[in-house]
């Protein structure tokens, strides 16, 4: 029987109707597979070996008793066909240890570990310049207002190691919070930010574009609350299901050979008037509105990406 392991935060937590690791929990359940769920703290490595302290799991769609564990076991990363990274960032130290010991099984985890380090969500994009808007990746505040400078008007702080959105502000020119929001979102310095030319149509909405190994297989535009600058669901973004335009579909034909080659085989690009403002890796989300918006079931191919690429 094939077997799945999602490393991924605690399932108690999922929303059925929304969480895309739920959803390819499910996927994998209902063709007959083994669903294996653990977190960061039950994987570690041996002298070689990279095991998981694992319990399996049933999934059903039923909030609140929608999880169901069996005993813990530990396993071998090599027992399972396919091992789901999903944990929610901080993207911290923590994380980076459990992908050293995800390194020990790498051709069966997704994304590869090695890429899941070194593609941070918000930096990545510093890859293909000509894709993005003017993006600055520093920590001193000093130059952060001279990049605000130079790009002649409003720009977007955005934390590393953090995801939804969280920790993400607007300095506009003028602002008298500028000096106090950069010290706070650099922590007077001593942490690098992302800070990026702000995209005036974001108002109209950012569309999360799902790849499944390499190639673009649907938008969603997210279109954010009035009283917020992010378009992210959880903080109650209205959504669409959204065609990719033209120039959009240049854009991705562009980006999808990059990240198959990188080992991302699920991804979630964003993207605010065909200009690429973040591509996300570690855990993202948009699959389950795709298909309740009559989209494709993206839970389901992503699933045959995976074992397609076992061979």
């Amino acid at each position: 029987m094939t077997q799945h392991l999602f490393v991924a935060d605690p399932p108690e937590r999922y929303q059925v109707a929304k969480d895309s690791t739920f959803a390819l929990m499910l996927a994998a359940q209902q063709r007959g597979h083994g669903v294996w769920w653990c977190d960061t703290d039950g994987l570690s490595a041996d002298s070689g070996a990279a095991r998981a302290r694992c319990r399996p799991i049933r999934v059903q769609r039923v909030q609140g008793d929608h999880a169901t564990f069996g005993e813990v076991a530990v396993r071998d990363l090599t027992d399972f066909d396919a091992v789901w990274m999903r944990k929610d960032p901080p993207f911290d130290l923590d994380y980076i240890a459990a992908t050293y010991v995800l390194d020990l099984a790498p051709d069966r985890v997704w994304s590869r570990p090695e890429s899941l380090r070194s593609w941070n969500e918000k930096t990545s994009l510093l890859r293909f310049p000509d894709l993005a808007p003017p993006t600055l990746l520093a920590r001193d505040m000093a130059t952060i207002r001279a990049f605000q400078a130079a790009v002649g008007g409003s720009i977007v702080l955005k934390p590393l190691q953090f995801s939804g959105g969280a920790g993400i502000v607007a300095l506009h020119p003028g602002d008298l919070n500028t000096r106090s929001l950069l010290e706070m979102s650099t922590h007077e310095g001593r942490r690098f930010v992302v800070a990026q030319q702000y995209l005036p149509a974001v108002v109209e909405g950012d569309k999360r574009v799902i790849f499944v190994d390499g190639v673009a297989r649907a938008g969603l535009l997210r279109i954010p609350p009035p009283d917020d600058l992010r378009g992210n669901i959880h903080i109650g973004a209205r959504v669409e299901l959204a065609p990719l335009t033209a120039a959009e579909r240049v854009l991705c034909e562009r980006l999808g050979p990059s990240l198959r080659a990188a080992g991302h085989l699920f991804v979630g690009i964003d993207l605010i008037g065909a200009r690429l403002t973040e591509i996300n890796v570690t855990s993202p989300t948009g699959i389950q509105e795709i298909r309740d918006l009559g989209g494709p079931d993206l839970a389901e191919e992503l699933i045959d990406a995976a074992l397609a690429r076992l061979g």
